[in-house]
């Protein structure tokens, strides 16, 4: 991949594609983590003598222009981590003079997720120079991904080189996965993946009751993927001493957790118990692994050299599910450990491991094998 060395951008207008879809509630930034990931490279810029940095990115899904995605409250975020002010345009057919400049959310502009040349050419007259650091839509063909960097000489910014650098199944052996998720229907074809490449896979999340079923066990009434039972007992019987299941669970009931948002954290314990997987309740349903998983999980990571973790193992936006992730995290940190996936890196936020990527689907389709069209035209 063509790097910034190559471009040198002294006196030239940078067009930099970064990824800086943040959580935002009400127009307040939840998690800023993919908005520090873009320092260096804007920082490079600057210091190699940029003449002006047009920043681009999306926010959300939105269906033509929506003010409660506009990317000002990222503007402003930026004008306080660089110290210098950093200039929303909205109008993207029209240049702007400031020497910080952060176009008005390209998803407000139809051609950019059909992928348009023609918008792209809009884009391109903005710049002499192109530097994608978007990670996080690598494995996208949007206009300002894939159609821009074909109409200007074009480069790869320091997040895509250490994305690049962590995100693979190439690390010192063996290696063991967490593999959480909601759906295995979603991820089918990154649990495949894994399950070919690595030593172990420990599951987590609700994907587990879907394999529990295969091996017809009860899972009350948790979530379960009833047309995805057939693949889960197809891999069970293929790879019976790599998939590691839980051994318990922490239980309620549908009814009572909809409720939780309105309880204290020690009420909602009052409602949480644990259970045996062969002694699973048929009216509740399970939303995080149990302690005693926790220890199986935490003395087979023990002896990995390298941990990929896709996945929280509990509904971690509801407390207490969140204490199973976050105690084989706090197994784990003297371990080389790869964070992939948005939801993961949330809930491991305020723990340090070697990487945690800033992609979602474009670091689980990298793990599987896929090329990225965001990196390949970069090369």
């Amino acid at each position: 991949m063509k790097t910034i060395a190559s471009l040198r951008p002294k006196n030239k207008r940078v067009f930099l594609r970064l990824d800086l879809n943040v959580p935002l509630r009400n127009g307040v930034i939840q998690d800023d983590a993919r908005i520090k990931a873009a320092f260096p490279t804007i920082q490079l810029l600057l210091e190699k003598g940029a003449k002006q940095i047009i920043m681009a990115s999306h926010l959300g899904r939105p269906k033509g222009v929506d003010q409660t995605l506009s990317l000002a409250p990222v503007a402003k975020r930026l004008t306080k981590l660089l110290g210098k002010k950093v200039h929303l345009h909205t109008d993207v057919s029209t240049s702007c003079s400031q020497p910080l400049v952060l176009l008005e959310n390209l998803r407000f502009f139809e051609g950019e997720k059909k992928g348009s040349v023609a918008f792209a050419r809009q884009l391109a007259n903005h710049a002499d120079v192109y530097v994608s650091d978007a990670f996080g839509t690598a494995h996208r063909k949007d206009a300002s991904v894939y159609a821009l960097p074909k109409l200007l000489p074009s480069a790869g910014g320091l997040l895509l080189q250490k994305e690049k650098k962590y995100v693979h199944l190439r690390h010192k052996q063996p290696v063991v996965a967490i593999f959480g998720a909601a759906k295995i229907a979603d991820k089918l074809p990154l649990l495949e993946s894994l399950l070919k490449k690595v030593d172990k896979v420990l599951l987590g999340g609700a994907v587990v009751f879907t394999f529990l079923r295969a091996l017809d066990g009860e899972t009350g009434t948790s979530l379960v993927e009833e047309e995805m039972i057939p693949k889960a007992k197809q891999l069970l019987e293929k790879y019976p001493r790599k998939i590691v299941l839980p051994v318990d669970f922490a239980v309620t009931s549908h009814s009572k957790l909809k409720k939780f948002d309105s309880f204290s954290v020690s009420q909602r314990k009052e409602h949480v118990s644990f259970v045996d997987v062969l002694s699973f309740p048929k009216r509740k349903a399970g939303f995080d692994i149990g302690p005693k998983s926790v220890r199986l999980f935490s003395q087979i990571l023990s002896s990995a050299q390298t941990i990929v973790w896709n996945g929280p193992l509990g509904m971690f936006e509801v407390k207490p599910f969140d204490a199973a992730t976050r105690a084989v995290a706090r197994s784990i940190l003297d371990k080389t450990v790869i964070v992939c996936g948005g939801d993961t890196v949330s809930a491991l936020r305020s723990f340090s491991f070697t990487h945690k990527s800033t992609g979602g689907g474009a670091s689980l389709q990298l793990l599987s094998g896929k090329k990225l069209p965001g990196l390949e035209v970069l090369t």
